[in-house]
């Protein structure tokens, strides 16, 4: 059995709207001509803009029927050689010109109301009276579409399947080169690696989880794209740290899920003091900590951990 265009649902709803459209317009041409109508339906919408809003400009017309201004140009010249409207300087800029309903225009669209009653009644005919319902979900569709384009639409869906994709597990050690291939990225293209970073992201086992840290990774597809860890730093202290994501994979959420696995280890852990230390030329992660429940306060007397620390935060709680 030979498939359709119906086989492949919405995923085809362009080309069926297409087809439906040509269909439509193709009646509607036919039954024009029988009337004795020489204009296509597809002069009428320009017709009937001017007959209600007056004289109009070609720029003002694309943009109402949501045409390019080339193909605009082309029903103004065929609706001035037919007589139906005319053309005239703009008051407020000369070198604009508008175009008007003429008398014989005017005269056009009331000869055509029998006809347009006609053309309702063989819709509603078509969608088994429910053309009201189908022009609701048309006009609340185009609004969508104006506010936000197709393509954005289809980019946002992705990021959403993207971001519930995203598996965030505990570290083992096959992961070892994950943590410090993510790590050193992030830290070569802000700033660059200090000694310190080097031993503790060579080594993870015994500078992070032999003294009771913990490291969490962000996977997607079977790739590790993020990570982050919980340091301890004392008996009652430990610091989030080590947080970095895939340049390609940023804007998933995935900074955040990292975020949320590591608070519940640390409620988990009985540890008073969650810390963080930062750079205040990384706004977006400045941000997503103080919307996380971070707070800025005084550094604790001694040095920070890394010379590139100029940021001081500590967690509040959710």
């Amino acid at each position: 059995m030979s498939s359709n265009l119906q086989t492949y649902g919405s995923l085809m709803l362009a080309s069926r709207l297409r087809r439906l459209s040509d269909q439509l317009y193709a009646g509607v041409d036919t039954s024009y001509l029988a009337a004795g109508v020489e204009l296509t339906s597809r002069c009428f919408p320009l017709l009937l803009l001017l007959r209600d809003n007056g004289p109009t400009s070609i720029t003002a017309l694309a943009a109402q029927i949501g045409q390019t201004h080339p193909v605009v140009v082309q029903l103004g010249r065929k609706l001035l050689d037919a007589g139906v409207v005319t053309e005239m300087p703009d008051a407020k800029d000369e070198r604009r010109r508008l175009l008007a309903l003429s008398d014989a225009g005017q005269a056009l669209l009331r000869n055509m109301t029998p006809l347009w009653d006609d053309v309702r009644a063989a819709v509603d005919a078509v969608f088994e009276q429910g053309t009201p319902q189908l022009m609701a979900s048309l006009d609340r569709a185009e609004a969508r579409l104006q506010a936000q384009g197709f393509g954005e639409t289809i980019a946002a869906c992705r990021r959403q399947r993207e971001r519930a994709a995203v598996e965030v597990i505990d570290y083992a050690a096959p992961y070892a080169a994950d943590f410090k291939r993510l790590n050193i990225a992030w830290l070569e293209r802000y700033f660059y690696v200090e000694a310190l970073d080097d031993k503790v992201l060579s080594d993870p086992q015994r500078s992070i989880l032999d003294d009771g840290g913990q490291i969490f990774l962000a996977r997607l597809d079977g790739k590790i794209v993020g990570t982050c860890a919980l340091i301890r730093a004392g008996d009652d202290s430990i610091e989030l740290s080590k947080m970095a994501v895939t340049p390609e994979c940023q804007g998933l959420g995935i900074a955040r899920r990292l975020i949320e696995r590591a608070f519940d280890a640390f409620e988990a852990s009985g540890a008073k003091l969650l810390f963080l230390e930062s750079n205040s030329k990384l706004a977006p992660a400045i941000r997503l900590y103080e919307s996380s429940g971070f707070t800025h306060v005084a550094r604790p007397a001694g040095d920070a951990h890394y010379q590139r620390a100029d940021v001081y935060m500590e967690w509040q709680g959710r």
